[in-house]
């Protein structure tokens, strides 16, 4: 698709400087570019590297895609470029996929959501309204086996529902508390009153 023109017929173009007389726009395919931070671009690193893969194994991935009033991610496209570098700017990696648009519902410069789907793997989660933040990072409050409190830093992950992927810092036996957090105080002894998992994940 082409753009309405800049120029007017008759209008001088060109003398002293490049003049854009229109723009021509792909919409089918599209494609949508988004970063992924270092941290996670490392891990995805780290990953590859534990199976004898490399980045360019990744080239070829799903990739889902919603607009911000979509529910769930109704489109599916393909990782087809991974940056070779981070921005040292922004500590981000850029990426992009490609998708069919065949019904125009996207266009160029639209915001969306991106998830690409990883290989199913077990994983330590819980609510995200346990974790809590301070100048030194992200951590939980758990009840230890004498019933004391006790502050745990963790290294959160991404969000599945409403709970939160715990990479470390925390095992499947320790006691999270998620009620009554802020009367929750750190070597104070409690009397805890455990709730299963399956419920607190909503």
């Amino acid at each position: 698709m082409v753009s309405a023109r800049q120029v007017s017929i008759g209008q001088l173009v060109g003398a002293n400087t490049t003049t854009v007389l229109s723009t021509i726009v792909q919409m089918d395919p599209i494609y949508v570019n988004f970063t992924a931070s270092e941290r996670d671009a490392e891990q995805v690193r780290a990953d590859l590297r534990r199976s004898g893969r490399t980045t360019a194994d990744l080239l070829g991935l799903p990739v889902e895609v919603a607009l911000q009033t979509d529910t769930g991610y109704p489109r599916v496209g393909k990782l087809d470029y991974i940056a070779p570098t981070v921005d040292p700017s922004t500590g981000t990696l850029a990426a992009r996929a490609i998708l069919a648009n065949t019904d125009r519902s996207l266009l160029p410069g639209s915001f969306v959501r991106v998830r690409i789907p990883a290989r199913p793997h077990q994983a330590l989660l819980v609510p995200d309204i346990a974790l809590g933040a301070d100048q030194a990072g992200r951590y939980v409050l758990v009840v230890n086996k004498d019933n004391v409190v006790e502050q745990r830093r963790v290294e959160p992950r991404q969000l599945v529902g409403g709970l939160r992927v715990i990479d470390q810092g925390l095992t499947k036996d320790d006691r999270v508390v998620v009620g009554g957090i802020m009367r929750a105080i750190p070597g104070q002894k409690v009397e805890p009153e455990l709730v299963p998992a399956a419920k607190q994940g909503g």
